[in-house]
């Protein structure tokens, strides 16, 4: 979910996040007094830190730039046509969004999935990543155990955070700058490792 970036922020990350949107309304959105969605506890968190130590912008690539830990949360809608058409998802904005980071990004990143993704993604998306960028790139599973009504709440009291990754020394590394991040509130942390060529189990459970 887009408003990730505003319960992390509230719950003591010591960074400045930045929204990136490439859509001009739904920033505008963010940046006025009724947000592009409704969720309970949302627009008092984005009222109380927005402009102070949370941003909306339209900024892609300088978002991009300066970001050490990427989230991607986009649209995965069913596939209307070709194969898999009415069962499999689209990833479509995924791709998009890999190639956008890949194109602009010139210091190592991790990307982190925050979408609800197919098996074998992460290592998709790594193949994207690596054949288009000019730098490195740790792509992580991060999925969400959230309840429409509670997400709030569900983000700042997780029962646990599930965290998945390459079986490297880079992804190990990755996993960990990650849940540091996590660690300020959340006691349970799991950690699953894989080879590419197959998928990291926290895809299994998305």
């Amino acid at each position: 979910m887009r408003f990730l970036f505003a319960v992390v922020h509230q719950l003591f990350l010591l960074r400045f996040p930045q929204i990136v949107d490439i859509s001009s309304a739904r920033i505008e959105q963010w940046n006025s007094d009724v947000p592009p969605i409704y969720e309970p506890g949302l627009d008092d968190v984005v009222k109380k830190c927005r402009g102070r130590n949370l941003f909306f912008t339209e900024e892609v690539d300088q978002g991009i730039r300066e970001a050490t830990i990427i989230f991607v949360a986009v649209n995965t809608p069913t596939k209307k046509i070709g194969i898999g058409a009415g069962r499999a998802a689209d990833l479509t904005y995924w791709e998009l969004a890999a190639r956008r980071i890949a194109a602009v990004a010139d210091t190592p990143k991790i990307v982190v999935e925050k979408s609800t993704v197919p098996i074998k993604t992460a290592e998709a998306i790594s193949s994207v990543l690596h054949a288009a960028g000019r730098t490195s790139f740790s792509v992580l599973s991060n999925p969400e155990f959230l309840a429409e009504g509670t997400a709030m709440d569900d983000l700042e009291r997780p029962d646990r955070v599930l965290i998945g990754g390459p079986m490297t020394e880079a992804g190990a590394t990755a996993i960990e700058r990650l849940a540091q991040v996590y660690a300020h509130w959340v006691s349970i942390i799991l950690r699953t490792f894989c080879q590419y060529r197959k998928a990291p189990q926290a895809h299994l459970l998305n």
